[in-house]
């Protein structure tokens, strides 16, 4: 195994679990290698990043319904516009530009259907293209910056850094960029899409499954590509496991940490690149302040 991820997967342990134990948002279980807890969602204030309408229900449907049922406020905001959603197909030209279009709507639609089901209708859209948030992290990170502000939000879903996907990726990146000023105190929690994680608290989410499920139905125009229903409750299935004796139960599966810890560990994993990139941008936050 490379030895920074090696490195990287001890601070998970060490850094996280002290501070969950601590908070009193964890139950002990003693499963995965006593690195993961179980966790029962509150009324936190919730602050969803989403890289594409369906990413929150993959990856955190059936806990952020469970923080609605509870009272609590979720915000979602989906980063990218949906215009590499499915029935693209081999169209190009015009015919792929207006199919783009249509998609775009269509998405949005699909992605407010779904958030009802979830009990949450705080749905916001960044609006960056689909595919190229890396390259669009400084304006985008200017929007998020207002909505960090506004919520105020006590936990972040997104995902976790080490994601495949490119968009998914970047999120952890444009999270950074974004609270740069805000002296932000959240937990991240990262939460696993494309990619699985190595989790440090697991969510029971028997009681959403079946709400998670239906939201994910909601996204029609995705499931021309992939059976992304079945992959998303089978991994929910798995995840299970972590919850002792249960049987026919549902998880989703989560590494929480601190945003100071997460950012730390961000950088870590991607080198000195990507933590020049958030120090440069702190600077020259520091300096527009002391010019003010």
């Amino acid at each position: 195994m490379n030895a920074i991820l090696k490195s990287v997967l001890r601070a998970f342990v060490r850094t996280a679990r002290p501070h969950l134990k601590f908070t009193g948002l964890l139950q002990t279980s003693g499963v995965l290698a006593k690195s993961a807890a179980v966790w029962r969602p509150g009324t936190e204030r919730v602050l969803v990043l989403a890289p594409h309408m369906d990413d929150e229900t993959i990856g955190c449907g059936g806990t952020i319904a469970l923080h609605a049922r509870a009272g609590a406020a979720v915000t979602v905001v989906f980063l990218t516009d949906g215009r590499n959603g499915g029935g693209l197909g081999a169209l190009s030209g015009e015919a792929r530009e207006r199919r783009q279009a249509e998609l775009i709507d269509i998405r949005q639609r699909e992605a407010e259907a779904a958030l009802a089901l979830l009990g949450i209708s705080d749905m916001r859209c960044l609006g960056v293209r689909a595919g190229e948030l890396a390259k669009s992290i400084e304006p985008a990170a200017e929007k998020l910056k207002g909505i960090l502000a506004e919520v105020q939000p006590d936990l972040v879903y997104l995902p976790f850094f080490t994601d495949e996907h490119p968009d998914h990726r970047a999120a952890s990146e444009l999270l950074h960029f974004a609270a740069v000023g805000l002296q932000p105190n959240f937990m991240c929690v990262g939460y696993e899409a494309w990619t699985p994680l190595f989790p440090n608290c697991i969510v029971n989410i028997d009681e959403t499954a079946a709400v998670k499920q239906q939201a994910l139905e909601r996204y029609v125009s995705q499931l021309q590509d992939g059976d992304y229903v079945r992959a998303a409750m089978g991994l929910s299935a798995y995840r299970s496991i972590g919850l002792l004796a249960a049987r026919d139960s549902y998880a989703e599966a989560f590494f929480m940490c601190p945003v100071a810890t997460y950012q730390t560990l961000h950088g870590e994993f991607f080198g000195t690149k990507a933590r020049v990139r958030v120090q440069v941008a702190q600077s020259a936050a520091t300096a527009a302040t002391r010019t003010a």
